[in-house]
């Protein structure tokens, strides 16, 4: 293993090696008496456990002998024993560093070299970590044969100030004897903070950052070789220990970050990416930032995070961010398996565990998951147990196939998928606080709040044009408003920007985007014409469902649709098997950042066409949700989606439904009752529909029976 420092040092972190389930991670600073006995009780324990593993040995500038005896370990022990050594003194976490990045075991094991800890618990720590729904196992020193001397007393202090200042309750905050999956250990190590002796921080970074862990008594024995620093700095290092504790304190407890996966893989490749956050925010951009979290709930400031996060990942080459998706894909498979009942027992049932899940390639062992799974399951088992209901967010909706469907997201998922939304934008040239215009039929929020909520987004440059009439009166006014605004970007579904370009038609003044996105239908080939034509710009599509805002979009640079990839995984499937280049194929997407109500290989129920040069983070032409438009009454256009709002929480009663058109005023609506419709329910939608067709509209209905 090359030595940390040397040019030729691995810059890239990618997944783990196939059969290599745990690497052992030892730091080592003057430790040459320790080591031969150290790894052949670690050998010992690979071989009575039964796995594969790995005994990773950093040198961390000692002046002793222990390089040569490293050397001679992994000559003795090839693939076995490694060595990594680092030109100076860096200290324990960052030895921890250098080997977690070097290791290729799904999990990761750190041990002491003074042999203080047994390594034969390696075994109890990975029993409880197999049978126990959590993310960390850690190893507490038993009082059983441990000296009662200054540094046993200076290390319960210092465990009760931990617990105290964290809210914790372990017994053995710092001990350092732990087991948890390689991913979950290099995002630990992700701290901003200058410290002396972070190592003592572990535990409160695991319960900062929302991980789950259990506690499992070992024995200890008192060093036997060699000398620890704290023998002779016992009184320095509890004076600096204090010092870490305040830096501590501010990082995990007053500036806690959001939890990312992005933000700790650009961590751990800070050798590698030259680009970083940006140093200087303008007046309205952090006003933006501050009030956010007070007007658009469930969104926070947290959106900004991602925003910046983003724009720093949008530099990653192509196997560096297929890299960080299959990091995303391991926490999520490893957060399902131990939180999620549903997907426990499918992947139980298939004889997978999370760590045969390794990255994309790998996927296809799990089965798709549909909108009848969901369904079956919502109130059931395929929520997180133990997840923060105050984080999730109920989602209604009309899918493709035009069932009414309940999903729930995490407040950080939508909060991705809106940093998303900007870089996007950024990418046609809309920077932040320049106009842009988002189109909507409803905007949710009434009163007070909308005005605070409109004037928030005014600082962003964002306007939302509410439809609230669809006559050709009101499309002028609409059209008036929008050559007042003169906005850089406009946004609004594939049918309100087709109803949009018929009302710019006739001669008058026109607003003059640089762009305009289409989100939600299809985009025909015709109305992308017509529209380019009315607004005098080019339009790009944005693909994205109920459940995930934005999967893919066009941008400028490059043909096709491109993944958002920090964000999901998308296969396309043509038979069961992925797609060919130019072939159609089922969109099958897996959500990387929802955690509350996890999608894992959800078929979406559209189509799409793979590129042809096969690339595996772009789609081609997309079949979704046709773009439809209906005529009412007295000149009304109405788009097909308005008309499907009357349905999109009637879920408990509605099966499925479909409108048609008939006539000028006149629709035919088939509906599929569900266990709990009514007569009252159905008139009451009637009415709703009445009321967006406009007076003297009629409405021919058909119930249909469906046999289960």
């Amino acid at each position: 293993m090359p030595r940390a420092g040397e040019p030729d040092s691995p810059a890239r972190i990618g997944a783990p090696e196939a059969g290599v389930e745990v690497s052992v991670l030892v730091p080592c600073l003057n430790e040459e008496l320790n080591l031969p006995e150290l790894a052949h009780r670690i050998l010992t324990v690979f071989e009575r456990g039964g796995f594969r593993g790995e005994l990773i040995l950093v040198d961390d500038h000692s002046t002793d002998g222990t390089a040569k005896v490293i050397e001679s370990l992994t000559a003795a022990h090839p693939g076995l024993v490694r060595g990594c050594f680092h030109p100076r003194n860096l200290g324990i976490a960052a030895a921890w560093r250098s080997a977690a990045t070097e290791a290729r075991g799904s999990q990761v094991v750190i041990i002491d070299a003074d042999l203080q800890y047994q390594p034969e618990d390696l075994l109890r720590l990975r029993r409880a970590f197999r049978e126990h729904s959590v993310d960390v196992v850690q190893g507490w020193r038993s009082p059983v044969g441990r000296f009662r001397d200054k540094r046993y007393y200076l290390s319960r202090c210092f465990n009760w100030l931990l617990n105290t200042v964290f809210s914790m309750r372990l017994r053995d905050n710092k001990s350092g004897y732990l087991l948890c999956a390689r991913e979950v250990f290099l995002d630990l190590l992700s701290y901003q903070g200058r410290y002396h002796y972070w190592q003592s921080f572990l535990m409160v970074a695991a319960h900062a950052k929302g991980y789950s862990y259990r506690e499992v008594e070992t024995l200890s024995e008192p060093r036997r070789q060699g000398e620890s620093f704290l023998d002779r700095e016992a009184v320095r290092a509890s004076l600096r220990s204090l010092a870490d504790l305040q830096v501590a304190f501010w990082e995990y407890r007053v500036r806690r970050r959001p939890a990312d996966a992005a933000d700790a893989f650009l961590r751990a490749h800070d050798r590698t990416i030259d680009v970083r956050p940006s140093e200087t925010r303008s007046l309205r951009e952090s006003a933006h930032r501050a009030a956010l979290s007070w007007t658009h709930r469930p969104l926070t400031r947290n959106v900004q995070f991602h925003t910046e996060t983003l724009r720093r990942t949008a530099e990653l080459p192509a196997e560096l961010l297929q890299d960080l998706q299959d990091e995303k894909l391991r926490r999520l498979v490893r957060h399902c398996y131990r939180n999620v009942p549903y997907y426990r027992s499918v992947m139980q049932g298939r004889g997978l565990r999370p760590e045969d899940i390794r990255g994309q390639d790998e996927l296809a062992a799990l089965p798709i998951l549909t909108g009848h799974d969901i369904r079956r399951h919502l109130y059931f088992d395929i929520l997180a147990e133990g997840h923060d209901k105050a984080e999730m967010i109920r989602v209604h909706g009309v899918g493709s196939t035009h069932e009414p469907k309940v999903r729930f997201v995490d407040r950080s998922q939508r909060e991705l998928h809106e940093a998303a939304g900007r870089r996007f934008r950024g990418a046609l040239g809309i920077a932040f606080g320049e106009s842009h215009v988002r189109i909507r039929s409803a905007d949710g929020v009434a009163g007070l709040s909308r005005r605070l909520r409109r004037g928030v987004d005014r600082l962003a440059g964002s306007v939302t044009l509410t439809l609230d009439d669809y006559s050709p009166a009101g499309w002028e006014r609409h059209r008036e408003r929008l050559v007042r605004l003169q906005p850089k970007l406009i946004e609004g579904t594939a049918e309100v920007l087709e109803l949009l370009a018929d009302a710019l038609r006739g001669p008058g003044p026109r607003p003059a985007p640089r762009a305009v996105v289409s989100t939600c239908q299809t985009l025909g080939v015709d109305a992308r014409l017509q529209i380019e034509e009315a607004l005098g710009c080019r339009v790009y599509d944005w693909y994205g469902t109920g459940e995930l805002p934005l999967i893919a979009a066009e941008s400028p640079s490059e043909p096709g649709h491109r993944y958002f990839a920090e964000g999901c995984i998308v296969e396309l499937l043509c038979g069961g098997r992925p797609a060919g280049p130019g072939e159609w194929g089922d969109v099958v997407v897996t959500d990387l950042a929802n955690y509350c109500m996890p999608l894992l290989r959800y078929r979406t129920g559209d189509r799409a066409q793979a590129m042809p040069e096969g690339s595996r983070q772009s789609l081609g032409a997309i079949e979704g949700r046709p773009a439809r438009i209906f005529a009412g009454t007295e000149g009304r256009r109405i788009p097909a989606t308005l008309l499907s709002e009357t349905f999109r929480e009637l879920g408990f009663a509605v099966r499925r439904f479909a409108l048609e058109p008939i006539d000028e005023g006149v629709i035919a609506l088939r509906l599929v009752p569900g266990p709990r419709f009514s007569s009252d329910l159905l008139e009451s939608a009637l009415a709703d529909l009445r009321g967006r067709l406009g007076p003297g509209s009629r409405i021919e209905v058909e119930l249909i029976e469906e046999r289960d």
